[in-house]
């Protein structure tokens, strides 16, 4: 790191110091040659028929999602890609050279060291080829097969600062620290309009994680919108210029990008001058508000589980939970309130048969559970009586779970036991349409006594047969041949963790009973897992 009275450039500094201008990058300002240009499009469209470089030697197909244009929003994303928290830092050679992996990458060209470590997959020539450069001055290397290329703009936003050829004796001996801890996440809002929608739009950081819950108030012009990040909640009040329709259009939530998107009908089609007005307000703990619900479904899942599937009463609430959280629900037994906790499950992982209930309610309207029965269990017997029509409340979304802490990680591992598997159904998609560091591996050992505790095992092959890079393996501690006989224990987790193999796995997420919890985490320790390299869900 760079003399801790470092400062960001102003308009006195020399212009060394200055990072490159970069306008809002697109293919069109990279003023590459006509038949550049053709070789770049040609290779981000995965064909492997050009080379980005201009050498014929270096094809590589990108992986999906990993095209020039994909890193042109990337770049136009806001995203802090150099890693420095918008500071021009000097480097010297010595630690240039400690930035020599593919999750540390930095490169010089012409004096200017760059962080090319978000660059990686989107590089035409391959992860191998750029790796060629990382840790040293690659002008000359750059200059053999990239001449052409205008890296400045490419670049421009991984720019880290200036190669020194001779940094002061006070600079070499303070270490390169991380960016400042990021400031309060505070949502930023935007609107957009064609002439008979209306789009309410909020940013909130990459893997946010946000939840949200938006209520219909009794005028049609007025709504409110809580956007929940971690254990604060963001209330806007909205007081718009004209009606809309409930429900919402429709309702997006980035698991990636932390954007969400509101998109509402205007009663009357025609343009507006201003969305309207809001107030906003937050709230620093979860509230205790509880939301009512009524029955849609409820009927046996297997022997000892069934659906439930709930909607918003006069469908006056629209709640997206975050990924990796729990709702509570809440019955009345014996003149008090009993609540439980439960982890929604993705409408897509439900039964094929439970399409008859589907609805034509707006997402988020809807929450659906798979829930264990319990013989003992006065919450469980309770909801498994429920009839359609009746009536339960629902808390907010509830947890701990940091999607962000996965973000760094490519090989994941997922345990989960029983009715553990609930939160872990929320993590496969998100994970696996992940654009930013592109997982190579996802694998669930999914633990149960026999064959017939196993829930959504056709939903789980099929998601492996769609993606190769998720396997789903069924452990059973009473097994029936073929599947695998075991529990949980340090010896068949081992092999997992091989250091010397290239997919072995850096983070794992655990839910289950108690006595599995405990000793997943224990095999873990025993295996030199970090404490951060792993999540436990509890209820």
């Amino acid at each position: 790191m760079a003399d801790s009275k470092l400062k960001p450039p102003t308009s006195k500094d020399k212009a060394p110091l200055k990072p490159p201008a970069v306008a809002a990058l697109s293919i069109s300002n990279l003023q590459l040659p006509s038949s550049a240009q053709q070789k770049l499009t040609v290779g981000s469209n995965n064909t492997g028929s050009g080379s980005a470089t201009g050498n014929p030697r270096n094809k590589c197909a990108l992986k999906p999602g990993y095209s020039l244009m994909s890193w042109v929003r990337l770049c136009n994303s806001g995203d802090d890609l150099s890693g420095t928290g918008g500071r021009v830092v000097p480097v010297s050679r010595a630690e240039l050279a400690k930035h020599n992996q593919v999750n540390d990458a930095w490169m010089a060209i012409r004096g200017k060291v760059f962080n090319v470590t978000r660059y990686m997959d989107f590089h035409p020539g391959g992860v191998d080829e750029l790796m060629r450069g990382v840790g040293r001055d690659a002008t000359k290397l750059f200059d053999e097969v990239h001449a052409w290329v205008n890296y400045p703009q490419l670049l421009g936003k991984c720019y880290v600062g200036p190669l020194k050829e001779n940094v002061t004796a006070k600079v070499q001996t303070v270490a390169i620290r991380p960016p400042p801890a990021p400031t309060e996440l505070v949502p930023r809002f935007d609107w957009i309009q064609q002439r008979s929608e209306l789009t309410l739009c909020f940013y909130t950081r990459r893997m946010a994680n946000p939840g949200m819950l938006l209520k219909r108030k009794s005028a049609a012009d007025a709504l409110e919108l809580y956007i929940q990040l971690a254990s604060s909640w963001h209330v806007f009040d909205f007081k718009l210029s004209d009606a809309v329709v409930w429900p919402p259009k429709a309702v997006r939530v980035g698991h990636e990008t932390g954007k969400i998107e509101v998109v509402l009908s205007k009663q009357v089609a025609e343009p507006w001058t201003t969305y309207g007005s809001q107030k906003v307000d937050k709230l620093n703990a979860p509230s205790e508000e509880h939301y009512e619900y009524e029955v849609l479904h409820c009927a046996d899942f297997n022997h000892d589980s069934f659906q439930l599937s709930l909607q918003s009463v006069k469908e006056a609430v629209l709640m997206h939970v975050p990924v990796g959280y729990h709702l509570d629900i809440e019955v009345p037994h014996n003149g008090q309130l009993l609540e439980r906790s439960y982890t929604p499950v993705p409408h897509n992982c439900l039964p094929s048969n439970s399409a008859q209930i589907d609805t034509d309610s707006s997402p988020g309207i809807r929450q659906d559970f798979l829930v264990k029965y319990y013989e003992n269990g006065a919450v469980s017997r309770q909801l498994h009586q429920l009839q359609p029509g009746a009536t339960v409340r629902l808390s907010l979304p509830r947890g701990s779970f940091a999607l962000s802490a996965l973000e760094p990680h490519r090989n994941i591992l997922l345990l989960a036991a029983g009715s553990g598997i609930t939160p872990i159904l929320s993590l496969l998609r998100p994970l696996l349409r992940r654009h930013t560091n592109r997982l190579e591996r996802l694998q669930l050992l999914y633990f149960n006594k026999t064959n017939s505790d196993i829930w959504l095992r056709d939903k789980l092959q099929a998601l492996q047969e769609a993606d190769e890079r998720f396997t789903c393996k069924h452990i059973l501690s009473q097994a029936e041949q073929p599947v695998q006989c075991g529990r949980i224990c340090q010896e068949l987790l081992a092999p997992l963790f091989d250091k010397q193999q290239a997919e072995s796995f850096s983070y794992v997420a655990v839910c289950g009973p108690t006595g599995f919890n405990t000793a997943a985490l224990d095999s873990l320790k025993a295996l030199n897992l970090k404490p951060e390299q792993v999540h436990v869900f509890q209820g």
